[in-house]
């Protein structure tokens, strides 16, 4: 059977379990059911940046919804706001480096490739 770089599916799979005997690990056959470390890596990279968009937004409104509730010499002793805030915060802090990583990829260090 022959395999190009592109090939993904049942030989890439096959593969994976030829090579190992009991399950194989979850990250190899991630990789694999995806179509190569590359694909599987950009896949996780949305992910992460859809969650933490999502989460943002969510912290945005609950922040909206107690500022709403709380006269305004309380904003500023309440915890629960601050600790909204700083989830906001968090959320877009995240969200705002995975988008600047994919649009300003680093080269890799070779040093590391050749030191493995």
């Amino acid at each position: 059977m022959v395999r190009t770089d592109d090939a993904t599916g049942d030989s890439s799979l096959t593969d994976l379990h030829r090579r190992y005997d009991g399950a194989p690990p979850r990250e190899a056959l991630r990789v694999a059911t995806l179509g190569g470390a590359v694909k599987a890596n950009a896949l996780r990279r949305a992910a992460a940046l859809a969650l933490n968009e999502r989460l943002a937004a969510d912290a945005r409104l609950a922040t909206a919804r107690r500022r709403a509730a709380l006269p305004a010499r309380a904003c500023l002793q309440d915890g629960w706001l601050a600790r909204l805030c700083a989830t906001l915060a968090h959320h877009r802090n995240a969200a705002l480096r995975l988008r600047l990583d994919d649009a300003n990829p680093r080269p890799t260090d070779q040093r590391k490739a050749y030191s493995q």
